[in-house]
């Protein structure tokens, strides 16, 4: 089966936690799901949401010393008393990031239930992407017995855990020593037989193995005497061979330290966008309108979320009307638009990667009802294919205060234009926006309201009026999506 490129410019990505999720469909069901027997109701439900590509995450084989060490964790173990009541000891799993093969683990059916799955998922139109995990692997991965010299040990020969340097090791890994030519070939071969059970790969912690970076993060651990050093970049080399292959195989980046550009730069299709997620959060309208002042070229290879496996749940952070309006705005910009399994329904606890269990929730009926009208207007030709451009709000009237709290865009197709408007501030503003859309001039627009179903006419020449324009006024985080007609 071949890859292929996406067939928006800006995609939709599912997230799934391969484990929990098959769990709540077994129970749904009273007996065991596999990948090879996830219902077709199930299947039919994600591709008729819209999405592009599902990212299966934490399918492949852990082992043993994961497991164990994430049973005796004091500080995971409170991080389970958090996310799962009365959990027990045969909840823990071990993390998905701890890799001891690059197999599919027997119990979600093996290999041949997820070439199953992506086979069926490709009938749907929906790809598939996978984890790949460059920086280090389980403690006991086969290559611990099979080709010892790919890690980096202290100074008694033990095996060092991998690590971000601002956060402690992850004491479940082995590093690798990405410096060493054969580590990278390692690495290349294994993403090859990767690429030939999915359609693309999301790659932890991408910004680890650039090679600058990791030079600095373990400058006080030289390479073993005699082995050859690796030239170049990792990711460059990776994904040449990669494509070589497999011309429309993906590469996703989860990327944080401003390294995303040089990621793009190396060649990943998108880097994740932590800074937007941090000012949708935390920030204002001025800092996100900021945000997206960024080139295009860069906006569109951008992952935008609200949230995924790595924070808190966003109905947990935000109150509902701000976490429309933040949810809204990540979903509408360019780049690949992604949702987390849970999101949808509302969910507010967040799951521990190292349980295989999550707790149950009740779906929030509003929450729903908000996803599928989102995810039912970003089939919108303009959001898939379209030109994106900023809309600069102004004042009102002299002295209204109000377009500051404003964040506008358009979305300009062949087959249509989409307009979204944001009032992402805790007070009612006001403002006008000029709408220089082509042909409005002397003719009339409509306005349907994709969320309410509303429609407002408008005069064109009004519109492109520089001192005129579209006339706004949003309550706190209230918002605008308007697909746009012309009239004769």
């Amino acid at each position: 089966m071949s890859s292929a490129r996406p067939k928006s410019s800006h995609p939709s990505l599912y997230e799934i936690f391969t484990r929990i999720w098959l769990g709540d469909l077994s129970r749904a069901a009273g007996a065991p799901i596999t990948l090879a027997t996830v219902p077709d109701a199930t299947l039919d439900r994600l591709a008729a949401l819209g999405f592009d590509f599902i990212y299966l995450m934490g399918v492949w084989t852990l082992g043993e010393e994961g497991p164990r060490l994430s049973r005796t964790d004091p500080e995971l173990r409170l991080d389970y008393d958090l996310s799962l009541h009365g959990w027990k000891d045969e909840d823990v799993v071990g993390s998905p990031f701890a890799i001891a093969r690059y197999t599919v683990d027997p119990i979600f059916g093996g290999d041949e239930g997820l070439a199953s799955l992506r086979a069926r998922l490709a009938e749907r139109g929906v790809g598939l992407l996978l984890d790949f995990v460059p920086n280090h692997v389980a403690r006991d991965h086969h290559w611990v017995s099979e080709q010892p010299g790919l890690f980096l040990r202290d100074a008694k020969g033990a095996l060092l855990p991998g690590k971000d340097p601002y956060f402690a090791p992850w004491k479940d890994t082995a590093q690798l020593d990405i410096r060493l030519q054969k580590t990278r070939a390692a690495l290349i071969g294994e993403l090859a037989s990767i690429a030939e059970r999915c359609d693309g790969v999301r790659c932890d912690m991408a910004m680890l193995v650039i090679d600058e970076v990791f030079r600095k993060n373990w400058a006080k651990t030289p390479p073993a005497a005699g082995e050859e050093e690796a030239k170049g970049e990792l990711w460059a080399e990776a994904i040449d061979r990669t494509r070589a292959r497999f011309p429309g195989f993906l590469f996703v980046a989860e990327a944080y330290w401003d390294r995303e550009w040089r990621l793009q730069m190396l060649g990943f299709d998108y880097t994740y966008d932590k800074s937007f997620y941090d000012r949708l959060v935390h920030g204002s309208a001025p800092l996100v309108r900021g945000h997206l002042a960024a080139t295009l070229d860069y906006q569109r290879r951008c992952v935008r979320f609200v949230e995924n496996h790595d924070e808190q749940r966003i109905s947990s952070l935000l109150p509902p009307d701000r976490r429309n309006a933040a949810t809204v705005l990540a979903a509408t910009v360019p780049g690949m638009r992604l949702f987390h399994d849970g999101q949808l329904e509302g969910r507010e606890l967040k799951a521990s990667l190292h349980l295989g269990r999550r707790a149950d929730e009740p779906a929030d009926a509003k929450t729903v009802l908000f996803h599928d009208k989102l995810l039912a207007a970003l089939r919108h030709p303009a959001l898939r294919e379209g030109n994106f451009a900023q809309l600069q709000p102004r004042e009102a009237a002299p002295n209204v205060a109000g377009a500051e709290s404003i964040v506008a865009h358009r979305w300009d197709s062949r087959r249509g234009a989409v307009v979204v408007i944001v009032n992402f501030s805790a007070s009612r503003s006001r403002c006008r926006i000029t709408l220089d859309l082509e042909g409005s001039a002397g003719r009339s627009l409509a306005f349907t309201d994709l969320f309410t179903d509303e429609v407002f006419l408008r005069d064109g020449d009004e519109l492109i009026d520089p001192t005129r324009g579209l006339y706004v006024e949003l309550a706190a985080y209230a918002m605008h999506f308007f697909a746009l007609r012309r009239n004769t």
